[in-house]
């Protein structure tokens, strides 16, 4: 089952994912009684995105090994997100039983039935939990539920949400901007008695859809994380804490009190972004919060944009004990079959009070023309979310709890590669010389040329800015060694959005760099498809590294300068920046082509030359020969 597993994974790591997909569902580990095994499928199934074989595997190895306390939280969350909340009830409950002394897993099983709204089950898990861990948190998580049960009132309403009459055009910036999980959107829900929810509506957030959530005749929200784990927008919900919400829901001016602190926190919001040349919104959720919204030129890894609002959210604390904050995306990845959490659409009214969430001005007065203001929305570049991520990391910023790339864990060093007892860790991240030019440090540049494996890892940074946990420790184990090494791997982990800080190098490694051998073992995926068959003189070199490589060159490099050459990173950046824009400038002309032709027919059909518009008249210059033309007279 093993050698399985091995062909599988090198099916999938050779772009082969749908083989991969039907060789992982013909395997048979019912009747294997291995852990270990167990969970090397279920991080290669979760990487595939096969959620139900994901669980099965995940099940398997509870059966094996019922103390890996890890493996219950896992099912847990992964059960909670496919909407199973009993099963996660189950599991959770499991994990209290055979360690009752965890707080987190009352606590998180009572969260479970709470948000299933079975309170008396709730109180129950959280008066056992305090009981066998005396953590006096779990008192305030029974108040709490009292307060829950019987919450049927809001604040007072100010007058009646004003009518937007949304045009074709606004629709489409609409559905544009808020474009999340392909075919399916949600619809909130009110009971007769109060409680209110989203259910799944299997279709995609139409034009007609939106329109009907603008007009009120129903309440939608987005799964944000797409079906290829990437994302349109970044959004933070800040809201009213429940013991806030609990003392203040019956008191209009204490309402007003605490939501001034929400509305404070989320303008602090405003003004780190502004720091950040980061274009944000601000929306009255209708309720008891404030969201904002970052919208994104292109769509990025729902990981970078996760972390990206993580690192702002953070920057925040510490916040009033009446707020809080959530980050959407809240999850880095979503397993295939899956949707992830949702947020509420903004102008459309809260069932729960019948107010219009609409988007407001710094000072808490409502934007004007909410439809058109959708027009003229910035957005942020996918280069000024790398970049805020990179910068927040160059200064040694914490992150609030950003979740890693699938099956990479970063937060925990493994113990048993003995190369690690090289590596100095400072508690900051160093800062780089600013004389240090990666492009031109001849060593790392020759063996860059002549390593297919470490130019294969470097390049992967520059594409997709991420790096897998032994990609990580090849290069400290190789570039570690070189006369710069240190400002080489530092300068690359710069450029990645998950390397994790704590193994940023202070000084040049010394001992023996990481073998070839080893290497092939760490990365297989990698040294199979680079060609990786280096020959060393045995006679000379008993010990084959890359290294080898760059034996005898001189650390200021050598007579050309290899940072202009088109292998060196500087050229290969340069190529793919303006292929990138290449692509962009095409799309952009067959939309505008599109357009266009739209355009011509509501002209025509309309029979007028000129329309007046917000930026001045736009012409239509009918031509005798030729393409009919636009243009704007501002």
């Amino acid at each position: 089952m093993a050698v399985d597993l091995d062909r599988v994974r090198d099916l999938l790591f050779g772009n082969q994912p749908d083989q991969a997909a039907a060789l992982a569902r013909t395997r048979d580990t019912k009747s294997i009684f291995d852990a270990a095994l167990h969970l090397a499928w279920a991080n290669l199934l979760e990487e595939m995105g096969l959620a139900d074989e994901l669980v099965l595997e995940l099940n398997l190895a509870v059966r094996d090994d019922p103390e890996n306390k890890g493996t219950y939280t896992r099912l847990a969350e992964i059960y909670l997100d496919q909407g199973q909340w009993r099963r996660a009830a189950q599991a959770w409950a499991e994990l209290a039983r055979r360690d009752p002394g965890r707080p987190d897993a009352y606590r998180e099983w009572g969260r479970v039935l709470e948000e299933a709204q079975e309170y008396e089950k709730a109180g129950q898990v959280y008066r056992q939990g305090l009981e066998n861990t005396g953590d006096p948190e779990f008192n305030g998580l029974v108040k709490n539920l009292d307060f829950l049960k019987g919450e049927k009132d809001v604040p007072a309403a100010g007058p009646g949400p004003a009518q937007l009459l949304p045009q074709p055009h606004h629709l489409a910036a609409f559905t544009t901007l808020f474009s999340g999980r392909e075919g399916v959107y949600a619809r909130q829900w009110v009971s007769p008695t109060g409680e209110y929810g989203y259910t799944p509506v299997e279709e995609p957030l139409t034009p007609k859809a939106a329109e009907n959530h603008i007009l009120g005749n129903l309440t939608a929200g987005v799964y944000p994380v797409r079906i290829d784990n990437t994302v349109n927008f970044i959004a933070f919900d800040l809201d009213l804490a429940k013991f806030a919400l609990r003392k203040s829901i019956t008191n209009q001016k204490l309402w007003q009190a605490v939501m001034g602190k929400v509305h404070q926190a989320a303008c602090r919001l405003l003004d780190l972004g502004a720091a950040q040349d980061l274009p944000m919104y601000l929306e009255d959720s209708g309720f008891k919060g404030r969201h904002v919204w970052i919208f994104l030129e292109t769509p990025v890894p729902a990981g970078v944009a996760k972390k990206c609002g993580d690192r702002l959210a953070t920057r925040l604390q510490p916040l009033p004990p009446e707020v809080t904050i959530e980050v959407f995306p809240k999850q880095g990845s979503v397993p295939r079959g899956s949707l992830g959490n949702l947020i509420k659409l903004p102008l459309g009214l809260h069932k729960r009070t019948g107010l219009r969430a609409q988007f407001i001005l710094p000072d808490g007065s409502p934007i004007e023309d909410q439809l058109n203001f959708l027009l003229g929305v910035h957005r942020a570049s996918r280069r000024l979310v790398y970049g805020l991520i990179q910068r927040f990391q160059s200064q040694g910023l914490p992150a609030a709890s950003p979740a890693p790339a699938p099956g990479i864990d970063l937060s925990a060093v493994p113990t048993d590669f003995p190369e690690l007892e090289s590596v100095e860790r400072p508690p900051p991240v160093p800062r780089l010389q600013e004389v240090y030019d990666l492009e031109r440090d001849g060593p790392f540049q020759t063996l860059l040329l002549k390593c297919p494996v470490l130019k294969s890892i470097v390049e992967k940074v520059n594409q997709t800015s991420l790096l897998d946990q032994d990609e990580t420790m090849v290069l400290i184990h190789t570039l570690g060694h070189l006369p710069q090494g240190p400002q080489a791997v530092n300068e690359i982990f710069q450029r990645c959005m998950n390397a994790d800080p704590a193994l940023f190098l202070k000084s040049r490694l010394r001992g023996n760099p990481m073998s070839c051998p080893k290497i092939r073992a760490r990365v297989p995926r990698i040294t199979s498809a680079a060609a990786c068959n280096c020959v060393f003189d045995l006679a000379v070199n008993l010990y084959p590294t890359p290294l080898i490589h760059v034996h005898g060159t001189s650390a200021d490099g050598p007579a050309h300068p290899l940072g202009l050459t088109v292998d060196s990173l500087q050229f290969q950046n340069l190529v793919q920046e303006y292929l990138k824009l290449r692509k962009q400038m095409r799309e952009a002309q067959l939309l505008m082509e599109r357009y266009e032709g739209k355009l011509i027919e509501f002209f025509e059909a309309a029979g007028v030359d000129s329309v007046q518009t917000s930026l001045g008249k736009l012409l239509f210059d009918k031509k005798e020969e030729g393409k009919p033309r636009f243009m704007l007279e501002i």
